[in-house]
């Protein structure tokens, strides 16, 4: 895995800092959907215990991070089609919600800070997701509302991937830019129905491009 390092500090706290570790370099796409995890490898690349790497390996698949192979042992979790529907049907809910939220307590600096992210989307670049993923924390912690941030959080996390190989897909950007366009014109006019109804017209248009990245990762992991 060519230059990837992932060894970490040995301490009371060792455990905690491997699923640190191999969480990012999932997140990262360092270790990409369909990935074979195994104990000897991974025990090598953190330089820790393979207690400490089945224990972290298992805090990952309750995260939806890591899930049982196919064949045999465990790899990095490829997203389902019905796992797909039921992701994005959640958050066509908790979307508009958060929109409404945001509205309600966001100062106007967090609402000037997320049109300025949406500004920085760049249909011609490589990635985007981490405009996307930025754009997303500040929305979130404008609602003011920790629970509601920590599973719309998990959500994101579970559909990295597919965020990561759909915002490279030709055109997608440039129709993220005048979704998120709309969805701030909405929300700096204080209109919650116009402004929930752009958020879920967002999770609509991600859904369908999400499906198609998951038969990209698909035949990337065979």
């Amino acid at each position: 895995m060519g230059g990837l390092d992932l060894r970490v500090t040995q301490d009371k706290l060792v455990r905690d800092k491997v699923v640190d570790a191999l969480r990012q370099a999932i997140l990262d796409g360092a270790l990409k959907p369909g990935r074979r995890l195994t104990e000897r490898e991974l025990t090598e690349l953190t330089g820790v215990s393979r207690t400490s790497v089945r224990e972290a390996l298992r805090r990952l698949q309750a995260e939806g991070l890591v899930e049982e192979s196919p064949s045999r042992g465990l790899r990095v979790t490829i997203p389902t089609a019905e796992e797909i529907e039921q992701i994005y049907e959640i958050r066509a809910e908790l979307e508009p919600l958060a929109v409404r939220l945001f509205i309600e307590r966001a100062s106007r600096q967090e609402v000037d800070e997320l049109a300025s992210v949406q500004d920085e989307l760049n249909p011609e670049a490589e990635s985007n997701k981490d405009v996307l993923d930025r754009f997303d924390r500040i929305l979130l912690r404008g609602c003011r509302n920790p629970m509601l941030e920590e599973l719309l959080g998990g959500l994101y996390s579970r559909i990295h991937a597919l965020r990561r190989v759909s915002a490279a897909t030709p055109g997608r950007i440039a129709v993220v830019r005048q979704e998120y366009a709309d969805l701030i014109d909405a929300i700096r006019r204080g209109s919650v129905a116009e402004a929930g109804e752009a958020a879920r017209r967002h999770v609509t248009a991600a859904k369908a491009s999400a499906k198609v990245a998951m038969s990209v990762l698909a035949q990337e992991a065979d």
